[in-house]
């Protein structure tokens, strides 16, 4: 009798994800887990009326498909997979959900749109569904920290790629799969679902908000292929044309495959991601910061500044944000994404939100040319605490030849430096109140807070749309 064969890297990661259990997790990570659902579910209020949101409500509707589970602010219902697309794509509208960097960047709270979803779906209560969650961000997160040689970005692909395993292996879970059939549907997902980095490159378009939505879509479509009895290549990652070589660009051993697959072992990615203060790209955050304390320490007049010089680790000078053409952003997602322009606008508003993010401050005059003295400079300090730092800074150079100076080791929101629960509250709300009204508002913040009471998430799901 043959030897049984080893266990797969896809099989592995799904005993994985099939052993965590919400009872073992520690207060912490549960606690920390309900602050990123309120964040993400802040984040998608948000994105409510923009275009992104009607363009794919409006797909959805032309779907016409079973009423399986609820739209976010709408309070329409349509497939689980169409359910995880429409919302999975107004949570990463504003670029202000959640971030991480590993060897690339990520967004886990892609990760939220199919949790919701597939537990609505199935009738699965607030302690499975953040089971599921912990289990994908963890994934997801592993992916990004040994995935990639040297990264996934700089091979061309965009890091929402890795999303495509993480939202396949919970949505699997959820369901009702074992790890077997949750397996088979990351490697039905893993064989489709490789995004390309061109989507957040040049001139950003609409379709980037669907960066981690449309690939969670996807992992939502394999775990229900999987329960049907649909097989994937289970050595879809090491096999000889799989992904770690193809995609990922590894060779031999290079894929640690047992830091990626093995147990907890007391660190929990989760607790390591951050959360956003402003609607900018991750790596403004820091400069950002700095520009605005400089504002409200008092600024001179613009005519006597010479320079503005953005000090950066290098990961983010080779990034699209860096680039020239991101100087005089055309729209408002290239300015999210340009280094040149949120400092700029930062410093000379002292703040960094949604009223900076308009078309008429594109156009300003004014502000243009403050744009034209900006500077962009690799800061070798920063290299030495990347990517557990993730900071950057502003250095004002006036004509009569003083420096201003402002370093932001760590960005608000960043694990050592926690968004207090009231600045998480105001976050939440400000998106929330204008689309729910102030005491549903209030009603869901309370509600994502006692999460694990809900014995099935259809009470819950009704609390996503106003009265």
């Amino acid at each position: 009798m043959a030897a049984p064969s080893a266990p797969t890297v896809l099989q592995q990661l799904a005993a994985f994800v099939h052993d965590v259990r919400y009872e073992s997790l520690p207060r912490e990570v549960v606690d920390y887990a309900k602050r990123l659902i309120l964040d993400t579910l802040g984040c998608a209020f948000g994105a409510m009326d923009s275009d992104v949101a009607v363009a794919l409500r409006r797909y959805a509707d032309d779907a016409g498909c079973a009423p399986q589970a609820t739209l976010i602010g709408s309070g329409r219902r349509t497939s689980v997979a169409l359910a995880t697309l429409v919302n999975g794509g107004l949570l990463r509208y504003l670029d202000c959900n959640d971030y991480y960097f590993g060897r690339d960047p990520a967004h886990p709270s892609g990760n939220l749109a199919p949790a919701l979803a597939m537990a609505e779906r199935q009738g699965q209560g607030g302690k499975a569904l953040i089971a599921a969650l912990v289990a994908a961000y963890e994934v997801h997160l592993r992916l990004a920290d040994h995935a990639g040689e040297p990264s996934l970005w700089r091979r061309g692909w965009h890091h929402g790629t890795n999303a495509q395993f993480s939202s396949a292996a919970l949505a699997a879970r959820l369901a009702g799969l074992d790890a077997a059939g949750t397996a088979h549907a990351m490697a039905i997902a893993g064989s489709h679902q490789n995004t390309l980095a061109q989507l957040q490159s040049g001139a950003i378009s609409m379709i980037k908000a669907t960066a981690e939505a449309w690939v969670a879509k996807a992992g939502v479509e394999a775990a229900l292929l999987a329960g049907h009895g649909m097989t994937g290549p289970l050595a879809l990652v090491e096999g000889q044309n799989g992904w770690a070589a193809t995609v990922a660009g590894h060779t031999g051993q290079q894929l640690d495959a047992a830091a990626l697959t093995g147990p907890f072992d007391g660190r929990y990615r989760l607790l390591e991601t951050s959360i956003k203060p402003y609607p900018v790209v991750a790596t403004a955050s820091a400069p950002v910061w700095a520009a605005i304390d400089l504002h409200r320490q008092g600024l001179p007049a613009a005519d006597a500044i010479e320079r503005i010089v953005v000090r950066l680790p290098s990961f983010a000078l080779r990034t699209p944000s860096a680039h020239p053409d991101r100087r005089y952003p055309a729209g408002i997602e290239s300015a999210q994404h340009s280094f040149y322009f949120c400092a700029a606008v930062a410093l000379r508003d002292g703040a960094c939100g949604d009223a900076q993010f308009q078309d008429r401050v594109l156009r300003d005059p004014l502000l243009r040319d403050l744009l034209g003295k900006v500077e962009l400079q690799e800061d070798a300090d920063l290299d030495t605490r990347w990517p557990q730092a993730a900071g950057g800074g502003i250095e004002l150079h006036l004509r009569d030849g003083q420096v201003l100076r402002r370093l932001c080791p760590y960005p608000p929101g960043h694990p050592r430096l926690p968004l207090s629960d009231d600045a998480l509250a105001a976050k939440f709300l400000g998106y929330a109140e204008p689309v729910l009204g102030h005491m549903r508002a209030h009603t869901l913040r309370d509600a994502v807070l006692r999460l694990d009471e809900y014995q099935d998430l259809r009470e819950f799901t009704p609390l996503l749309a106003p009265d």
